[in-house]
């Protein structure tokens, strides 16, 4: 027998030296067969591992309680609203710590607007100042891109850059009578409204919105300057709507916006335009749009003595701290 060949009978065994000491060795016995395992497959960290158990959409979508944008008589069950009801309106004044003056406007049905204010600032340019030695109002207005519903608009096109730049002139239209520019010559005041959520009455509800945030920057005003959205929808008996929404503003013929400065009874803009109304339906327009400015004026104004007394404690509490 070879005596470097181990016979077939015995199992290999694996020898190892030098552990219980020099010169000593132990083998121990190995299995006549290791077991073969399959290469590892590489992971895919970036693949998003989805739940175990599923459930097709069609579920959820034969239930009806998400009604799908575009289909016909997605209003029909509503409950028809009164003409001359407002809407709930939520507002706060004094939220963005980054902006002098800031203030949010939610309209009940989903119009969300958020807006901040600075200045005055010394004009960037020479020729940047308004002429008479006042100041010089720059207002802007931005569309979030979720903010509609269906089909979004692309950013930067030509027909959102118009649409954002006729908001912004109106906006500043609006705006300019309640602020005393006179007060500031050679100085800009700015003004940037987004909207985070079009529910309908989007405008009125910026021209409210940006007047708290001037007032909330400490800019000298005359009053706050409310804005109220009204519509009419088709037909010959049809009646002038109140804050409408989204749905009704997309069927409306004829639409109104109204700035009033309440204080002064005095209206800053009238911006509309439609057919198939006469000029005394109008004026009853233009007379229910300034009633709806007076209601909802008291709403803006607590808000802005709330965050005038929610600033003052804070000043009081930092001083109190300081000294202490």
């Amino acid at each position: 027998m070879n005596k470097g060949r181990l016979p077939c009978a015995l199992p290999p065994r694996l020898c190892l030296r030098g552990r219980a000491g020099p010169g000593s060795s132990s083998c121990l016995p190995l299995p006549a067969r290791l077991p073969v395992f399959p290469p590892s497959m590489p992971l895919d960290h970036r693949r998003v591992r989805g739940p175990e158990e599923s459930q097709p959409p069609e579920l959820w979508a034969a239930a009806g309680e998400v009604p799908v944008e575009g289909e016909e008589g997605e209003d029909k069950d509503a409950a028809p609203r009164d003409p001359c009801d407002l809407r709930p309106l939520f507002a706060r004044a004094g939220l963005l710590s980054q902006a002098e003056g800031s203030a949010y406007v939610e309209l009940g049905g989903g119009t969300k607007v958020l807006c901040a204010a600075w200045g005055p600032r010394e004009a960037a340019e020479p020729g940047a100042a308004a002429p008479a030695g006042t100041g010089r109002l720059l207002c802007e207005f931005r569309r979030a891109p979720f903010a509609g519903r269906g089909a979004r608009w692309r950013p930067g096109s030509v027909s959102e850059r118009e649409a954002e730049r006729e908001a912004a002139a109106a906006l500043q239209e609006a705006l300019e009578p309640a602020v005393r520019l006179a007060r500031y010559p050679r100085a800009r005041l700015a003004v940037s409204a987004l909207l985070l959520q079009d529910g309908g009455s989007a405008l009125a509800a910026a021209i409210s919105a940006a007047s708290l945030a001037l007032a909330d920057a400490g800019v000298e005003m005359y009053d706050l300057a409310v804005g109220c959205a009204l519509c009419r929808s088709p037909g010959p008996a049809a009646a002038w709507m109140l804050q409408p929404g989204e749905p009704e503003e997309r069927r409306a013929v004829a639409r109104l916006t109204v700035a009033l400065l309440p204080a002064l009874n005095q209206v800053s803009a009238v911006l509309g335009g439609g057919q198939g109304s006469s000029p005394d339906a109008w004026v009853q327009a233009l007379r229910l749009g300034l009633d709806g400015c007076h209601r909802l004026y008291p709403v803006l104004r607590q808000s802005l003595l709330r965050a005038a007394r929610r600033r003052d404690a804070t000043a009081a509490a930092a001083a109190t701290a300081a000294t202490a």
